[in-house]
Protein backbone atom coordinates (compact mmCIF):
# COMPACT_ATOMS: atom_id res chain seq x y z
CA UNK A 1 0.00 0.00 0.00
CA UNK A 2 0.87 3.14 -0.76
CA UNK A 3 2.38 5.81 1.74
CA UNK A 4 0.17 8.51 2.32
CA UNK A 5 0.66 11.96 1.18
CA UNK A 6 1.70 14.92 4.15
CA UNK A 7 1.10 18.33 2.98
CA UNK A 8 4.52 18.95 5.05
CA UNK A 9 6.06 17.48 2.65
CA UNK A 10 4.24 19.16 -0.16
CA UNK A 11 4.83 22.71 1.60
CA UNK A 12 8.76 21.86 1.99
CA UNK A 13 8.96 20.75 -1.68
CA UNK A 14 7.34 24.07 -2.68
CA UNK A 15 9.71 26.20 -0.25
CA UNK A 16 12.72 24.22 -1.62
CA UNK A 17 11.49 24.49 -5.57
CA UNK A 18 11.59 28.68 -4.40
CA UNK A 19 15.14 28.38 -3.65
CA UNK A 20 15.77 26.53 -7.08
CA UNK A 21 13.92 29.19 -8.90
CA UNK A 22 15.98 31.88 -7.01
CA UNK A 23 19.49 30.36 -7.78
CA UNK A 24 18.80 29.75 -11.58
CA UNK A 25 17.15 33.52 -11.73
CA UNK A 26 20.14 36.21 -11.16
CA UNK A 27 16.98 38.97 -11.10
CA UNK A 28 15.19 36.82 -8.66
CA UNK A 29 11.64 35.77 -8.93
CA UNK A 30 8.22 37.46 -7.89
CA UNK A 31 6.09 35.01 -6.00
CA UNK A 32 2.41 35.58 -6.55
CA UNK A 33 -0.62 34.53 -4.87
CA UNK A 34 -4.20 35.79 -4.86
CA UNK A 35 -6.05 32.54 -4.07
CA UNK A 36 -6.09 28.73 -3.80
CA UNK A 37 -7.46 27.20 -7.00
CA UNK A 38 -8.30 23.68 -7.01
CA UNK A 39 -9.36 22.10 -9.78
CA UNK A 40 -11.00 18.72 -9.56
CA UNK A 41 -10.88 16.71 -12.77
CA UNK A 42 -10.99 12.57 -13.81
CA UNK A 43 -7.28 11.77 -14.55
CA UNK A 44 -8.66 11.30 -18.52
CA UNK A 45 -8.75 15.35 -19.13
CA UNK A 46 -6.15 16.36 -21.03
CA UNK A 47 -3.42 17.33 -19.00
CA UNK A 48 -2.01 19.99 -21.17
CA UNK A 49 -5.29 22.10 -21.85
CA UNK A 50 -5.54 21.95 -17.97
CA UNK A 51 -2.33 23.21 -17.79
CA UNK A 52 -2.58 26.32 -20.68
CA UNK A 53 -5.85 27.02 -19.02
CA UNK A 54 -4.40 27.71 -15.69
CA UNK A 55 -1.49 29.82 -17.24
CA UNK A 56 -3.84 32.04 -19.05
CA UNK A 57 -5.35 32.42 -16.02
CA UNK A 58 -1.88 33.67 -13.68
CA UNK A 59 -1.13 37.19 -15.29
CA UNK A 60 -4.89 37.96 -13.43
CA UNK A 61 -5.40 35.64 -10.89
CA UNK A 62 -1.85 34.53 -9.66
CA UNK A 63 -2.87 31.51 -7.03
CA UNK A 64 -1.17 28.40 -5.75
CA UNK A 65 -2.67 26.02 -8.14
CA UNK A 66 -3.54 22.23 -6.98
CA UNK A 67 -4.69 20.04 -10.18
CA UNK A 68 -6.77 16.91 -8.17
CA UNK A 69 -6.76 14.02 -11.33
CA UNK A 70 -8.98 11.31 -9.82
CA UNK A 71 -9.07 8.13 -11.43
CA UNK A 72 -11.07 5.04 -12.13
CA UNK A 73 -9.33 2.37 -9.70
CA UNK A 74 -10.52 1.12 -6.46
CA UNK A 75 -7.14 0.26 -5.47
CA UNK A 76 -5.08 2.59 -2.91
CA UNK A 77 -3.46 5.03 -5.22
CA UNK A 78 -2.20 8.48 -4.18
CA UNK A 79 0.62 10.89 -5.34
CA UNK A 80 2.11 14.00 -6.07
CA UNK A 81 4.28 16.68 -7.47
CA UNK A 82 5.15 20.73 -7.32
CA UNK A 83 6.30 22.76 -9.96
CA UNK A 84 5.94 26.55 -10.95
CA UNK A 85 4.37 28.01 -13.53
CA UNK A 86 6.35 31.46 -14.55
CA UNK A 87 6.32 34.48 -17.22
CA UNK A 88 8.38 37.57 -17.85
CA UNK A 89 5.83 40.58 -17.99
CA UNK A 90 6.99 42.73 -20.87
CA UNK A 91 9.58 45.17 -20.42
CA UNK A 92 10.72 43.51 -17.21
CA UNK A 93 13.72 41.11 -16.16
CA UNK A 94 12.15 39.59 -13.51
CA UNK A 95 10.20 36.54 -13.66
CA UNK A 96 6.54 36.04 -11.69
CA UNK A 97 6.05 32.42 -10.78
CA UNK A 98 3.16 30.80 -9.62
CA UNK A 99 2.72 27.75 -7.38
CA UNK A 100 1.13 24.72 -8.62
CA UNK A 101 0.61 21.34 -7.07
CA UNK A 102 -0.57 18.10 -9.40
CA UNK A 103 -1.75 15.22 -7.23
CA UNK A 104 -3.06 11.67 -8.68
CA UNK A 105 -5.67 9.82 -6.46
CA UNK A 106 -7.43 6.58 -7.32
CA UNK A 107 -11.21 6.98 -5.95
CA UNK A 108 -10.12 4.59 -3.15
CA UNK A 109 -8.11 7.19 -1.98
CA UNK A 110 -10.07 9.85 -2.76
CA UNK A 111 -11.59 10.15 0.65
CA UNK A 112 -7.89 10.99 2.11
CA UNK A 113 -7.66 14.18 -0.19
CA UNK A 114 -9.38 16.71 1.70
CA UNK A 115 -6.60 16.60 4.45
CA UNK A 116 -3.84 17.06 2.02
CA UNK A 117 -5.95 20.02 0.30
CA UNK A 118 -6.69 21.77 4.12
CA UNK A 119 -3.11 21.54 4.62
CA UNK A 120 -2.14 22.55 1.23
CA UNK A 121 -4.16 25.91 1.42
CA UNK A 122 -2.98 29.46 1.44
CA UNK A 123 -3.89 31.16 4.39
CA UNK A 124 -6.54 33.82 4.77
CA UNK A 125 -6.91 33.78 0.92
CA UNK A 126 -9.92 32.43 -1.11
CA UNK A 127 -10.32 29.38 -1.69
CA UNK A 128 -11.72 28.50 -5.70
CA UNK A 129 -12.92 24.67 -6.21
CA UNK A 130 -13.56 24.19 -9.97
CA UNK A 131 -14.27 21.12 -11.24
CA UNK A 132 -15.92 20.40 -15.18
CA UNK A 133 -16.10 16.84 -14.50
CA UNK A 134 -19.73 16.12 -13.98
CA UNK A 135 -19.25 12.30 -13.17
CA UNK A 136 -17.43 13.53 -10.20
CA UNK A 137 -20.14 16.21 -8.54
CA UNK A 138 -22.43 13.24 -6.76
CA UNK A 139 -19.26 11.32 -5.09
CA UNK A 140 -19.60 11.85 -1.54
CA UNK A 141 -15.37 12.35 -1.46
CA UNK A 142 -16.08 15.32 -3.78
CA UNK A 143 -18.83 16.75 -1.71
CA UNK A 144 -16.23 16.35 1.18
CA UNK A 145 -14.25 19.15 -0.48
CA UNK A 146 -16.97 21.78 -0.58
CA UNK A 147 -16.49 22.93 3.08
CA UNK A 148 -12.67 23.81 2.05
CA UNK A 149 -13.68 26.68 -0.94
CA UNK A 150 -14.77 30.18 -0.85
CA UNK A 151 -16.73 29.52 -4.03
CA UNK A 152 -17.49 26.29 -6.35
CA UNK A 153 -17.44 26.46 -9.72
CA UNK A 154 -18.48 23.71 -12.17
CA UNK A 155 -19.24 23.94 -16.29
CA UNK A 156 -22.09 22.08 -17.77
CA UNK A 157 -21.42 22.83 -21.26
CA UNK A 158 -21.57 20.20 -23.40
CA UNK A 159 -22.73 17.61 -21.44
CA UNK A 160 -25.58 15.09 -20.50
CA UNK A 161 -28.76 16.23 -19.48
CA UNK A 162 -26.76 19.49 -18.38
CA UNK A 163 -29.98 21.26 -17.13
CA UNK A 164 -29.70 18.54 -14.26
CA UNK A 165 -26.49 20.85 -13.54
CA UNK A 166 -29.13 23.69 -11.71
CA UNK A 167 -31.16 21.10 -9.47
CA UNK A 168 -27.63 19.67 -8.59
CA UNK A 169 -26.35 23.67 -7.69
CA UNK A 170 -29.95 24.36 -6.05
CA UNK A 171 -29.58 21.42 -3.93
CA UNK A 172 -25.65 22.48 -2.56
CA UNK A 173 -26.23 24.33 0.55
CA UNK A 174 -27.36 27.86 0.33
CA UNK A 175 -24.02 28.88 2.29
CA UNK A 176 -21.78 27.79 -1.01
CA UNK A 177 -21.02 30.62 -3.23
CA UNK A 178 -22.04 28.64 -6.39
CA UNK A 179 -21.30 29.36 -10.44
CA UNK A 180 -21.22 27.56 -13.95
CA UNK A 181 -19.52 29.10 -16.51
CA UNK A 182 -22.07 28.35 -18.60
CA UNK A 183 -23.77 31.87 -17.31
CA UNK A 184 -20.68 33.66 -17.98
CA UNK A 185 -20.47 31.70 -21.62
CA UNK A 186 -24.32 33.56 -21.97
CA UNK A 187 -22.86 36.91 -21.24
CA UNK A 188 -23.04 38.37 -24.62
CA UNK A 189 -26.35 37.25 -25.17
CA UNK A 190 -27.61 39.00 -21.74
CA UNK A 191 -26.29 42.37 -22.98
CA UNK A 192 -27.15 42.39 -26.41
CA UNK A 193 -30.55 42.18 -25.13
CA UNK A 194 -30.19 44.06 -21.92
CA UNK A 195 -29.03 47.14 -24.81
CA UNK A 196 -32.37 46.97 -27.03
CA UNK A 197 -33.91 48.44 -23.89
CA UNK A 198 -31.68 51.26 -23.17
CA UNK A 199 -33.77 53.18 -25.90
CA UNK A 200 -36.36 55.04 -24.02
CA UNK A 201 -38.75 54.04 -26.42
CA UNK A 202 -38.15 50.62 -25.58
CA UNK A 203 -37.65 50.69 -22.22
CA UNK A 204 -41.23 51.66 -21.68
CA UNK A 205 -42.64 48.36 -23.18
CA UNK A 206 -40.24 46.06 -21.53
CA UNK A 207 -42.69 44.86 -18.93
CA UNK A 208 -45.36 44.51 -21.33
CA UNK A 209 -43.56 41.62 -23.06
CA UNK A 210 -45.93 38.69 -23.26
CA UNK A 211 -43.74 35.99 -24.96
CA UNK A 212 -40.07 34.57 -25.21
CA UNK A 213 -39.42 31.97 -27.24
CA UNK A 214 -35.30 30.60 -26.83
CA UNK A 215 -34.13 28.60 -29.15
CA UNK A 216 -31.46 26.04 -28.96
CA UNK A 217 -29.09 24.09 -31.25
CA UNK A 218 -27.42 21.40 -29.16
CA UNK A 219 -26.01 17.82 -30.13
CA UNK A 220 -27.28 16.82 -26.28
CA UNK A 221 -30.71 17.94 -26.31
CA UNK A 222 -31.83 20.86 -24.04
CA UNK A 223 -28.81 22.46 -22.98
CA UNK A 224 -28.84 24.15 -19.48
CA UNK A 225 -28.47 27.42 -21.05
CA UNK A 226 -32.09 27.95 -22.33
CA UNK A 227 -33.17 27.50 -18.12
CA UNK A 228 -30.72 30.24 -17.24
CA UNK A 229 -31.70 32.30 -19.77
CA UNK A 230 -34.98 31.83 -18.98
CA UNK A 231 -34.62 32.05 -15.45
CA UNK A 232 -32.91 35.69 -16.32
CA UNK A 233 -35.86 36.58 -18.13
CA UNK A 234 -38.12 35.57 -15.56
CA UNK A 235 -35.94 37.32 -12.28
CA UNK A 236 -36.52 40.55 -14.50
CA UNK A 237 -39.42 40.74 -15.89
CA UNK A 238 -41.26 38.66 -13.45
CA UNK A 239 -42.93 34.53 -13.57
CA UNK A 240 -46.13 36.36 -15.37
CA UNK A 241 -44.25 35.89 -19.09
CA UNK A 242 -44.47 32.94 -21.12
CA UNK A 243 -41.30 31.34 -22.14
CA UNK A 244 -41.38 29.25 -24.63
CA UNK A 245 -38.13 26.61 -25.32
CA UNK A 246 -37.74 24.69 -28.61
CA UNK A 247 -34.98 23.34 -30.90
CA UNK A 248 -34.23 25.36 -33.66
CA UNK A 249 -31.04 25.69 -36.70
CA UNK A 250 -28.29 26.83 -38.00
CA UNK A 251 -25.02 28.44 -35.88
CA UNK A 252 -25.22 28.72 -31.93
CA UNK A 253 -23.64 30.53 -29.25
CA UNK A 254 -23.13 29.08 -25.94
CA UNK A 255 -25.87 26.75 -27.19
CA UNK A 256 -28.21 29.45 -27.68
CA UNK A 257 -29.66 30.35 -31.35
CA UNK A 258 -32.45 32.88 -31.43
CA UNK A 259 -33.82 34.85 -28.84
CA UNK A 260 -37.76 36.16 -29.91
CA UNK A 261 -39.50 38.39 -27.45
CA UNK A 262 -43.02 39.70 -28.09
CA UNK A 263 -45.40 42.33 -26.63
CA UNK A 264 -48.69 44.43 -27.86
CA UNK A 265 -46.32 46.74 -29.54
CA UNK A 266 -42.80 45.33 -29.53
CA UNK A 267 -41.59 42.25 -31.68
CA UNK A 268 -37.69 41.82 -31.01
CA UNK A 269 -35.53 39.34 -32.57
CA UNK A 270 -32.05 38.19 -31.95
CA UNK A 271 -30.83 35.65 -34.29
CA UNK A 272 -27.27 34.33 -34.27
CA UNK A 273 -26.79 34.83 -38.15
CA UNK A 274 -23.03 33.41 -37.98
CA UNK A 275 -21.03 31.37 -35.31
CA UNK A 276 -19.67 34.98 -34.00
CA UNK A 277 -22.30 37.85 -34.51
CA UNK A 278 -25.74 38.54 -33.39
CA UNK A 279 -28.29 40.43 -35.34
CA UNK A 280 -30.81 42.43 -33.57
CA UNK A 281 -34.45 43.39 -35.27
CA UNK A 282 -36.94 45.16 -33.20
CA UNK A 283 -40.06 45.94 -35.00
CA UNK A 284 -38.72 45.32 -38.18
CA UNK A 285 -35.90 47.98 -38.19
CA UNK A 286 -32.93 46.34 -37.78
CA UNK A 287 -31.12 48.15 -34.68
CA UNK A 288 -27.50 46.50 -34.42
CA UNK A 289 -24.97 43.72 -35.46
CA UNK A 290 -22.82 42.37 -32.64
CA UNK A 291 -19.41 40.67 -33.25
CA UNK A 292 -19.43 37.78 -30.45
CA UNK A 293 -15.77 37.08 -28.70
CA UNK A 294 -14.46 34.20 -28.31
CA UNK A 295 -15.02 32.54 -25.32
CA UNK A 296 -12.73 29.80 -24.17
CA UNK A 297 -12.81 27.90 -20.56
CA UNK A 298 -10.12 30.33 -19.64
CA UNK A 299 -12.22 33.73 -20.41
CA UNK A 300 -14.86 32.03 -18.75
CA UNK A 301 -13.65 31.58 -15.59
CA UNK A 302 -11.84 34.25 -15.70
CA UNK A 303 -14.80 36.05 -15.81
CA UNK A 304 -16.25 34.59 -12.89
CA UNK A 305 -12.73 34.43 -10.60
CA UNK A 306 -13.40 38.23 -11.20
CA UNK A 307 -16.92 38.31 -9.23
CA UNK A 308 -15.16 38.72 -5.81
CA UNK A 309 -19.09 38.65 -3.68
CA UNK A 310 -21.94 36.97 -4.31
CA UNK A 311 -23.50 36.92 -7.58
CA UNK A 312 -27.26 37.67 -6.53
CA UNK A 313 -28.36 37.76 -10.09
CA UNK A 314 -27.07 34.38 -10.95
CA UNK A 315 -28.78 32.71 -8.15
CA UNK A 316 -31.75 34.39 -9.00
CA UNK A 317 -31.54 33.08 -12.97
CA UNK A 318 -30.21 29.33 -10.98
CA UNK A 319 -33.76 29.46 -8.42
CA UNK A 320 -35.67 30.44 -11.05
CA UNK A 321 -34.34 28.66 -14.21
CA UNK A 322 -34.52 25.30 -12.35
CA UNK A 323 -38.09 25.42 -11.18
CA UNK A 324 -38.84 26.00 -14.74
CA UNK A 325 -37.11 22.95 -15.70
CA UNK A 326 -38.89 21.18 -13.04
CA UNK A 327 -42.07 22.27 -14.39
CA UNK A 328 -41.24 21.19 -18.14
CA UNK A 329 -39.99 18.03 -16.93
CA UNK A 330 -43.45 17.02 -15.00
CA UNK A 331 -45.38 18.07 -18.07
CA UNK A 332 -43.05 15.93 -20.33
Amino acid sequence: MQAAIRPERLLKDLRNLWVDLGKDEPSGVLRACAMTMIVVVEEERDAQAIGETLASLMHEHPSRAIVLRVRPEQEPSLSARVFAQCWMPFGSRQQICCEQVEIISSLASFADVPAVLRGLAVPDLPVVLYCPSEALWPHTEFLNLLPLASKLIIDSDRIENSPHALTYLNNLPASIRKADLVWSRLTPWRETIAQIFENPTNLRSVFDLEEIQILYNCPHGEPSAVYYLAGWFMSVLGAGVKIRIAPGVGPEYASVAHVLLRGPKTLATIDLIAADTLEVTVNDEHQQIAVLPTLTEGEALRQELSIAERDQRFEDALGLGQLMYFGQSQQS
